[in-house]
């Protein structure tokens, strides 16, 4: 189960270049760089939301604790993608380090701990409804 919900992972990847375009095509025009790149985060989570909910409903994560793995490593993995991506493009290490700092209205941090409790969050939310469906039979 968790060996293919690290697959998975790539379909967020899809969505994330997705919605990098749609902010540079739709929000940058509009909104300063910084208030692009927050609205962009906050679609990025709903997207993603929507994802893990169609995940859990079609493949079903078993246990709290392989949600907790899965999300685990799809944070490890976007984490390690965001930093050689990053690097690749000549950005230094405190350029990257800046997109995580919530203080200064960066948001992005949001996305990588949305990847780790994402997947624990629908786990238990599929688990809950399973539980319902089963007291109301």
């Amino acid at each position: 189960m968790v060996i293919k919900y690290l697959f998975f992972w790539f379909g967020m990847m899809i969505l994330a270049i997705g919605n990098g375009i749609a902010r540079e095509l739709l929000f940058a025009p509009y909104l300063s760089e910084q208030a692009a790149h927050q609205l962009s985060t906050i679609t990025l989570i709903l997207l993603f939301a929507g994802y893990f909910r169609f995940l859990t409903i079609y493949r079903p994560i078993p246990s709290s604790r392989q949600a907790w793995i899965i999300g685990f490593c799809w944070l490890m993995m976007t984490l390690l993608f965001e930093t050689v991506m990053g690097l690749i493009s000549g950005a230094d290490v405190n350029d990257l380090l800046q997109h995580y700092n919530i203080f200064a209205g960066n948001l992005w941090i949001l996305i990588p701990l949305w990847t780790l409790i994402g997947p624990v969050i629908f786990q238990r939310l599929q688990h809950e409804s399973e539980q319902n469906k089963h007291r109301s039979d």
